[in-house]
């Protein structure tokens, strides 16, 4: 059933109250998907704090023209829905995850980063890197690598001279 202009006109501007509000959003195709799986993601998203929408790719059209987004929008084929989110990483992250779990049934087709378009290929790229918390252990490791070395190696010149 068709949807009246008053429903198209509150869809576009929900849409683009989310998109304008978010730090990133990940374009997905989710064609293939069962009921079921789409609820899944939606609760498994709903949990981490990352926001999940469905619309009709001209809404979403209308709505991402509306919003001051640079660079090229990516094609936008098959169903599609968004996932957006206030963290730079983890909207592509989670549904990264998704889709190694579900194979071929949804994948990235884009999305917005810092109030850019993003490609398909930068968006899986984004979603390999670590988490916050990775990263800072790693930070933390590579500071205290040197130090440790120094011990060590005093500890051993300790031993020899005993």
């Amino acid at each position: 059933m068709p949807l009246k202009k008053a429903q198209k006109k509150e869809i576009s501007s929900k849409l683009v109250e989310k998109i304008g509000g978010a730090e990133s959003a990940v374009f997905v195709n989710f064609g293939k998907l069962t009921s079921a799986d789409s609820n899944a993601i939606r609760s498994g998203l709903r949990e981490k704090g990352i926001g999940y929408m469905v619309s009709k790719k001209t809404l979403i059209k209308r709505a991402l023209s509306e919003t001051k987004i640079s660079g090229d929008m990516p094609k936008l084929e098959g169903q599609i829905s968004i996932a957006y989110g206030n963290d730079s990483v983890l909207p592509a992250k989670s549904v990264a995850e998704f889709k190694s779990k579900l194979k071929e049934k949804i994948s990235i087709v884009g999305g917005i980063l810092g109030g850019k378009f993003m490609s398909a290929s930068e968006m899986i790229a984004l979603s390999k890197i670590p988490s916050r918390e990775v990263l800072l252990g790693q930070l933390l490791n590579v500071m205290n690598a040197p130090i440790q070395g120094f011990v060590m190696s005093l500890d051993q010149i300790a031993k020899k001279n005993v």
